[in-house]
């Protein structure tokens, strides 16, 4: 299933950034290192409201960031806990619970509603908007970001698509 394939190369990317980030936070002006938690925070809330609308459970924040800037830990273990709920979700969710309708209030107070299926497209588009931002601040003060393509995923868990080239010899 592609969501479930999407969802896992999510969890590795988000994985990937954190471990460049975290071997090399030290090295950001305080500001962006901020910026780095805030933006990434940002999109694992978003996770997490969206997961409690899709599985019925109460919401665990009332707005789309928490007023407090967490840990580079406490990121890493939400982080992680979402993400790994999203790949058993989307390795598990029939068409049917995919084309299931939500109804919701955003943070903002405005309602909406949307299939599973697009919330999960939203979730995907949305986390690798945030990881552009936070790989970007690495990026703009000189620092390694992580190389974190679906297509280098798809050949680092599958490496049997991955083929060396071979010129003819003339």
């Amino acid at each position: 299933m592609l969501f479930a394939k999407a969802f896992q190369y999510k969890k590795w990317a988000n994985s990937e950034l954190l471990a460049f980030g975290e071997r090399q936070f030290h090295l950001l002006p305080e500001s962006d290192a901020v910026f780095f938690i805030r933006i990434l925070n940002h999109t694992t809330v978003v996770d997490s409201l969206f997961i409690s609308r899709m599985s019925g459970t109460p919401e665990l924040y009332s707005a789309d960031n928490t007023v407090e800037t967490p840990t580079y830990s406490e990121l890493k273990e939400r982080i992680e806990k979402n993400d790994s709920w999203l790949v058993d979700f989307s390795v598990t969710a029939t068409p049917e619970i995919m084309s299931r309708t939500i109804s919701f209030k955003f943070t903002d107070g405005d309602l909406g509603t949307l299939s599973v299926e697009e919330v999960m497209i939203h979730l995907l588009t949305h986390g690798s908007n945030h990881r552009g931002m936070a790989s970007r601040t690495l990026a703009s003060n000189g620092l390694e970001r992580p190389k974190d393509t679906f297509t280098r995923y798809l050949h680092e868990v599958e490496p049997g698509r991955r083929k060396e080239s071979r010129r003819a010899s003339t």
